[in-house]
């Protein structure tokens, strides 16, 4: 059979380390001597994209940058330094990701060798927070904290984490990333469901505590819900199989087609059950068989927010929501004073984009909660502010074709104002192109970014709408379906609206809005 010629992006990983590209950043940075246009795409390995920059008057490269947030969780130290970066650094744009780690932008390679020192001395890094490799760990944003949670698997997200760090130079050249997940939440808020490779916490009914192996999970354009690996793993052994996926993948993976290079696209090809031999080679010893799925929390339960007694004795943690993600550098400073001043542990950030403070005195949590919430960032949300998520969008981002964060505040703005009775948990996310990074394709509601025509047929910023998309372990799990239907950007807070009173005048039989959404047929 004849080898594929490695696609070109493969034959520059090839001809060079791709973390050596922080030598030319410091070069550029501390010599004057400009980072070549064909290691621009290297910067992703410390989690660097080009910017669009949007100022006619000057000719600078901008970037946005992504922190790693390892077990999602940040110090005082390390949150006082990320606040700082955020007003210095990053004109005050701070953003919280869908995978619990924090983007910047702004960003230009001449400051770098201060923000890098600014990371390093409260032990935090941007290395491998992007790239073709393992990125950040999905875990529950209350490991050690939730009485309710199954078990706190901190110390096994910073076993396989530092595992890839000291070995980067075995573990820095995949064919594409590679997206894990382990979790121990009683509610599930890793969304296990779309990981490359995840594991989650059951208890047996003779108590001994399992994680449930799946594989092959993944959102963007080749979208699909992740399987069974019938296979359950012991917490020593979680270390092992993560690795041995991940040189399955790395030695394995298309290379060829970066479009085909994930993955869930070599499971499809090779089949799971060969997939899963292949680790247990590896492992040189078999997984224990294990064909029933734990029982899941469906999507719209996996939320922390409120005031919630913590493990510690004498203390709680208080789950926070962000309007789309978006933190303005002096709020994020403010928030980071308080924490200090009422002496709490650290912060935490969830997969929805929002936010946990942790460590919080029992005496002090319902003022600091009513403290942050004057800050525009209340602890019991609005569905459409809790559960609204966002991309980066056309402000920054290339592949963006329509406006996103600051449009998706206007949106959940308006909702609130305009049908503030309303209180089911559902997803609301608006993405500002087909990669999808808010994930609509698990969202209640999803808006994909594109151009359509207004009623004088000019062409304008719109959505394709998608509906019923959900999460709730391999069987239940669903990704939402196209229904044909183009909103223009204008009209999308009427359009909800108008979907939400044609749900109250339901002659579906539905119980829910969530499920009324999953069936209900709207006129094109």
């Amino acid at each position: 059979m004849q080898k594929k010629e490695l696609s070109a992006v493969e034959q520059l990983k090839a001809s060079r380390n791709p973390l050596k590209v922080i030598e030319d950043m410091y070069k550029e940075a501390q010599e004057g001597i400009p980072l070549s246009d064909e290691y621009i795409g290297l910067l992703k390995w410390y989690g660097m994209y080009p910017h669009i920059n949007h100022d006619e008057t000057e000719d600078k490269k901008y970037f946005m940058k992504r922190i790693k947030i390892v077990d999602a969780k940040m110090n005082l130290e390390q949150l006082e330094v990320m606040a700082k970066i955020g007003k210095d650094y990053a004109q005050g744009l701070v953003d919280f990701t869908t995978r619990q780690n924090i983007q910047f932008h702004y960003i230009e390679i001449k400051d770098i060798p201060a923000i890098f020192k600014l990371l390093d001395s409260v032990g935090l890094t941007s290395r491998m927070a992007s790239g073709d490799g393992p990125r950040p760990i999905m875990t529950s944003p209350v490991a050690g904290l939730d009485p309710d949670e199954i078990i706190d698997v901190s110390n096994l997200v910073k076993e396989v984490d530092t595992y890839f760090d000291k070995n980067d130079d075995r573990f820095c050249n995949f064919p594409r990333k590679y997206k894990t997940g382990i979790s121990g939440c009683g509610k599930h808020s890793a969304a296990h469901e779309v990981q490359d490779v995840a594991f989650t916490a059951f208890k047996t009914d003779e108590g001994e505590i399992l994680f449930d192996l799946t594989v092959a999970g993944g959102l963007s354009k080749s979208k699909q819900i992740a399987y069974r690996a019938n296979r359950y793993v012991k917490a020593e052994q979680i270390k092992d199989v993560t690795v041995a996926c991940a040189e399955i993948f790395r030695d394995y993976g298309n290379r060829a087609n970066r479009n085909k290079a994930r993955v869930r696209h070599l499971v499809n090809e090779w089949g799971l059950e060969k997939f899963i031999e292949e680790i247990e080679k590896k492992l040189d010893y078999p997984l224990q068989e294990g064909l029933i799925e734990p029982k899941i929390t469906p999507f719209e339960k996996r939320n922390h927010f409120g005031i919630h007694k913590a493990k510690q004795k004498g203390e709680s943690f208080i789950g926070f929501a962000t309007n789309s993600g978006r933190i303005d550098g002096n709020d994020f400073q403010t928030i980071s004073k308080l924490c200090k001043k009422y002496k709490v542990k650290g912060l935490a950030l969830t997969s929805t984009q929002n936010f946990i403070i942790y460590g919080v005195k029992e005496t002090d949590a319902q003022t600091l909660a009513d403290e942050i919430a004057t800050l525009g960032y209340p602890y019991n949300p609005t569905p459409f502010r809790a559960r609204l998520q966002s991309c980066t969008g056309k402000q920054f981002c290339k592949f963006g074709i329509t406006e996103t964060k600051e449009y998706s505040k206007e949106v959940v703005q308006e909702l609130e104002k305009r049908v503030p009775e309303f209180n089911e948990n559902i997803m609301i996310a608006i993405s500002g192109c087909g990669n999808a990074c808010s994930h609509p394709q698990i969202a209640d509601i999803g808006f994909v970014g594109t151009k359509v025509r207004d009623e004088e047929g000019n062409r304008v910023e719109g959505y394709d709408l998608i509906l019923g998309g959900h999460l709730e372990g391999t069987k239940d799990s669903r990704i939402a379906h196209k229904t044909g239907i183009k909103v223009e950007a204008s009209k999308v807070v009427d359009f909800i609206i108008n979907l939400i009173e044609s749900y109250k005048k339901d002659n579906l039989n539905q119980t829910t809005f969530k499920n009324y959404l999953n069936i209900v047929e709207l006129e094109k």
